[in-house]
């Protein structure tokens, strides 16, 4: 009984290990493929007051019930401004106005920053978005977020290739 018992763990501990989502998930020596994961409810309440609050301001928005109201004011006498718009829309033949029109603003191109000179040696990718994909350049071991020289800092470790980021610019370098 116990060798069926045993064989059943071994399987089970053999299955939790062919999908790990960290690379310490399968080689940690403390991991238990047993040990259950708190899940919070609280974020899922806090989900469901968010959407809650946003569908009850719609409505009253869309009922009509919140309406903002501009201010009447009244014209007691026409004023000169008032005057010399409709002496321009009842003699259309008016002098130009002589302004100057503005000069367009060009932006000015942002400094070419090279690619950081990286000789890579290997990579890992565990998954998408794991945290345990690595990079091995030189003697240095490269993490999602290190940065590889003043400017690049790298944004994704990908099966085929790496993104790296320097201000607005995002670069995709394979590793071939």
């Amino acid at each position: 009984m116990s060798y069926i018992l045993d064989a059943l763990k071994k399987a089970e501990r053999d299955r939790l290990r062919e999908d790990p989502q960290e690379l310490d998930d399968f080689a940690s020596a403390n991991w238990d493929p047993y040990q259950q994961t708190s899940s919070s409810i609280s974020v899922k309440y806090l989900l469901l007051l968010a959407v809650t609050l946003v569908i009850l301001v719609a409505l009253v928005i869309y009922s009509g019930n919140f309406k903002i109201q501009s201010p009447i004011t009244a014209v007691d006498e026409p004023t000169s401004s008032v005057i010399s718009q409709l002496d321009q829309i009842s003699n259309p033949i008016v002098q130009p106005k002589m302004a100057s029109e503005p000069e367009p603003i060009v932006p000015k191109p942002a400094p070419s920053v090279p690619l950081p000179d990286l000789a890579i040696s290997g990579h890992m990718y565990i998954s998408e978005g794991s945290s345990s994909n690595r990079l091995f350049a030189g003697n240095r071991s490269f993490r999602l977020g290190d940065s590889l020289d003043d400017n690049w800092v790298i944004e994704s470790i990908g099966l085929e290739g790496l993104e790296i980021r320097s201000g607005e610019r995002l670069e995709t370098l394979p590793y071939r």
